[in-house]
């Protein structure tokens, strides 16, 4: 069970806020071992800086989720599936996540809630945004039912869809597992993620 700075530390989108929370759970001497592993699994994520040109840390883990958001008709283009694991593997690797999933049950575990931060942030990010659930050029917003439509058609497609069209089903597998738990816990008894279309 998460201690309430580690719990914390799960909720907050801001990279530096959240290593501000996970070294005051280390000084406190809380969960060594599983803070070390979140500690990497930080580094790796926020590893460069954002564009901004301050401070602010870009991440690696929704550099991820953009890239297969990108490529998500990548199966009806010519080369497009090629071209598009490429890419994903290329991401996949700068993230290590082969090294975390051939780690032990702690590591794999720690890895998943990362994914499970992203797929919440992405939907939180999403609701958020103005111009996501606009119609008509940005003139009128979407209703409440078609916006969670739109969220839930998106997610399916990038987490479910598109791993085996591009034959990395087993490598995506753990995201595509936190996206189903994300979505069904963000929008409790609306059924979920269809498990195929």
């Amino acid at each position: 069970m998460d201690t309430p700075t580690i719990a914390e530390y799960y909720k907050e989108h801001d990279p530096l806020k959240r290593k501000d929370l996970l070294e005051k759970s280390i000084s406190l001497g809380e969960d060594l071992e599983n803070n070390e592993i979140r500690r990497r699994l930080w580094e790796i994520r926020y590893e460069n800086k954002a564009e901004s040109g301050t401070d602010a840390r870009a991440d690696g883990f929704l550099a991820l989720w953009m890239i297969l958001e990108f490529n998500r008709n990548a199966g009806g283009k010519l080369f497009g599936a090629k071209g598009a694991r490429k890419d994903v593997k290329k991401q996949l690797e700068k993230l290590r996540f082969h090294e975390f999933l051939n780690g032990d049950e702690r590591h794999q575990e720690l890895l998943y809630r990362e994914c499970c931060h992203l797929v919440k942030m992405y939907m939180e990010l999403c609701e958020s945004d103005k111009s996501y659930t606009s119609i008509l050029c940005g003139i009128m917003s979407m209703n409440a039912e078609k916006a969670k439509a739109k969220l839930q058609k998106d997610i399916h497609e990038t987490a479910v869809l598109l791993p085996p069209v591009l034959g990395m089903e087993k490598e995506l597998e753990i995201l595509t597992k936190a996206a189903r738990e994300m979505y069904e816990l963000h929008f409790p008894g609306e059924g979920g993620l269809a498990l195929s279309e």
